[in-house]
Parts: C-alpha cells; sequence; structure tokens
C-alpha cells in the first residue's frame, strides 16, 4: 500500500469511524470525497526527554528523569485548489492536549497564499527563533512560534517576502490557559485578571539582502479588551531582525519593542500583564525590550548514518522598563546532531528570572522577579522523530 494510499485510508477511518452507523449513502459520500483529494499526506512526530535540572534535589539524586514528551499528528490534504493543513498534540499528564494548527489556504496567484483559520503568526525570525528543546523568552511571550485564529496573506514580490494578516481572537478561548501559544489569558469570573486579545493585526516585511542574509522588520498591534471595565486597551510591539549563514556559521539576531497598555480596574496594576499556556498562568512586565542573539556552527562531521552535526548558542535577554523588575536572561549552549528523520538536542540551558527555570516563584519571574535571582542550569537530550 502507497503511503498516500494508507494517509486516505486512515484519513477516512478518522472521518467514518463515528458515523459507522449512518446511513449507506452518507458513508459511501464521504468515502468518495476522501478519494477525491488531489493529495493527502499524514505527518507526525514522537518526542523523548532526559533531563536533569540542578535546582531539583530529588531529580539530581535519582539521577534525572527520562519521559516522553510529546505525540503529534496532522493532515495535509487538497482538492480543487483548496489545502488543509492541521496537527494536533498530545504532551505529556502536566501538559495535556491541544490543537497546533488548523487552516485552510489556497493561492490567489503565483506569488500569494491566503490562509484561513489557526495559523502562525507572522512575527520575528521564522520559521522559530532558537535552535534548543525549550525556546527562549520571546516563545513565552507570545512572540515565537505563536498560533492564532484569522486570515492571513503571504506575498513574494522579487527580494520582498510579505505577510499580511488579521486575527479576531487565540487559539484557544480568552480564560483558557490550557493552549500550545502563549497569549494573553484572563482568569474567567474570578480574579482581578480580566484582559483578552482581539482585533489583532501583523505585518512582516522580510527582504533579501542576498541569498544567504534577510533583514526583516515586524509590526504587530491589537486591542486589549477587559472584561471588568468593559473598556478597550491596545498592544503593540515592533521588532528588527537580520538572519544570515556565512558558509557554515548561522546568526538570527533580534530586537523587540512591545508594550501592553491595559483598562484595568481601579487596584489592578498596569506594570504586568498576564500570560498562559500549557495550562500555566504567570505575569509578565508590561512593557519591555527582548533582544535576541543566536549562533550556530555545522561541523564538518557527517557520513554514514550522521547527515548533520550542529553547535549552537542561543542568547536572549527581557529588559523590563519598571526599574525594580529584575531583568530576565536565558542561555543555551547545545548540538544538534540528525539521523535522518531523528532530530537529538543535547543542550544545557542556564536562565534567571524565567518561568519554569529555578526554585523560584515562576509566576513573577518575567515581572519582578522569580525571588532568587540566580542562574540555574538543566541539561537536557532531546529525542525527535518526524515524519
Amino acid at each position: 500500500m502507497s503511503n498516500a494510499t494508507f494517509s486516505r485510508a486512515l484519513l477516512a477511518t478518522l472521518l467514518i469511524g463515528p458515523q459507522a452507523f449512518a446511513d449507506t449513502h452518507e458513508t459511501n459520500s464521504l468515502e468518495q470525497r476522501v478519494t477525491a483529494l488531489e493529495s493527502v499526506r499524514l505527518t507526525g512526530g514522537f518526542r523523548l526527554n532526559y533531563t536533569y535540572k540542578d535546582w531539583n534535589e530529588a531529580q539530581t539524586e535519582r539521577g534525572g528523569d527520562f519521559t516522553y514528551n510529546q505525540i503529534n499528528l496532522g493532515i495535509e490534504a487538497e482538492h480543487q485548489g483548496v489545502r488543509l493543513s492541521s496537527q494536533y498534540r498530545w504532551y505529556d499528564s502536566g501538559n495535556g492536549a491541544m490543537v497546533h494548527h488548523m487552516y485552510f489556504a489556497t493561492d490567489a496567484s503565483d506569488n500569494t497564499e491566503v490562509q484561513v483559520g489557526i495559523t502562525k503568526v507572522p512575527f520575528g525570525i521564522l520559521p522559530y527563533e532558537s535552535h534548543s528543546y525549550w525556546g527562549d523568552a520571546t516563545l513565552y511571550l507570545g512572540f515565537n512560534d505563536d498560533y492564532d485564529s484569522g486570515i492571513k496573506v503571504l506575498s513574494k514580490q522579487g527580494k520582498w517576502d510579505l505577510q499580511l494578516a488579521y486575527f479576531a481572537s487565540g487559539d484557544a478561548a480568552p480564560t483558557d490557559a490550557q493552549r500550545f501559544s502563549f497569549d494573553v489569558v484572563s482568569d474567567g469570573d474570578a480574579g482581578v485578571q480580566q484582559n483578552q486579545e482581539t482585533h489583532q493585526f501583523n505585518l512582516r516585511a522580510a527582504y533579501a539582502l542576498s541569498e544567504q542574509a534577510e533583514a526583516w522588520v515586524s509590526l504587530q498591534y491589537g486591542g486589549l479588551y477587559n472584561e471588568t471595565t468593559g473598556k478597550m486597551g491596545n498592544a503593540q510591539a515592533l521588532a528588527l531582525h537580520y538572519t544570515a549563514t556565512y558558509g557554515a556559521f548561522g546568526v538570527q539576531s533580534e530586537a523587540i519593542r512591545y508594550s501592553y497598555n491595559a483598562e484595568n480596574a481601579d487596584g489592578v496594576s498596569d506594570d504586568t500583564i498576564q500570560m498562559g499556556g500549557f495550562g500555566a498562568r504567570y505575569m509578565a512586565a508590561a512593557q519591555a525590550n527582548v533582544y535576541v542573539l543566536n549562533l550556530s556552527y555545522d561541523l564538518p562531521w557527517k557520513g554514514g548514518i550522521v547527515n548533520q552535526v550542529q553547535l549552537y548558542n542561543d542568547y536572549n535577554l527581557l529588559d523590563k522598563n519598571k526599574e525594580a523588575f529584575l531583568d530576565s536572561q536565558i542561555n543555551t549552549l547545545g548540538v544538534l546532531v540528525v539521523t535522518g528523520n531523528l532530530y537529538t538536542n543535547f543542550d544545557v540551558t542556564s536562565a534567571k528570572n524565567v518561568p519554569f527555570i529555578g526554585a523560584g516563584d515562576y509566576t513573577k519571574a518575567f515581572a519582578e522577579g522569580d525571588g532568587e535571582n540566580g542562574w540555574q542550569t538543566f541539561f537536557n537530550v532531546q529525542f525527535g522523530y518526524y515524519f
């Protein structure tokens, strides 16, 4: 059985299965529609992690943890010029299951594509702003690998790569922190944090300086609706970035300025904003600068089963406006080994005042600080197989 035939059979099973007792005409019609797809492809991935955290005494005493991290499954399909791209992910027990992306796309011209649905926000360094498993501050602030619900136009004109988008909302309900993308989230009926992202516009313009180097500017502006006051604030961000490869060397650099201007109720601080993702809620500085400098080098070690060995160092700094807030920093030194479809990262990540790294209060790390203001380090090995 060919891969395309298997993918069609699986898609038909997924779609028809819940309707096993439907009438024969409806079932055959659905089978015919699946068979009529010009292309259908099953995508997915599996990840395992070994982690050793220097602040977790119980974990260090048992020599670290080797656990399942993630399984994802996606469908890429096309019929009569309309494409579907979708992916669903199942994480370990602490992070649950969630939609990664789901959108429809079509070509408006040879150089222009339109996407509608939960699609990647065109902001910053694409497709990813880091080389490591854990990511960087921009990820947890919602400026990297972020997906929202709306419409996006992608167009290539000569040396220009342009993306324009409108997003009505995030990738999940505004009160739901169980989501893939990190966004502003509210507390729901209880609590003082009642801000929600809405009506967001994005423009990303990239210019090819050469075949190896590009420079960009990203603009983001959106509403910040407060359920308590019924007033609309705003959120805005500007990013300048430059990426290049010089032979075996690679560089990613970026500077971001962002500002959340909420219309909070009396007594609620305007110096912070509540972010959420993967079931967690935490505060972040409402105004700050973010600086990113990532370097990589492809080592000349390949042959046999090894396709690539890459050495990298990713550094980022969150420079907060409020003087009383302690800055946040993350540095990851790592090696990537590619063997066919297996990608293995060996990372040493050091950070301070960063959520989920260290024994301090993660809910305050991106705001006033985690209460420790000291460097914490963890070693991580990620095995990821993708198809």
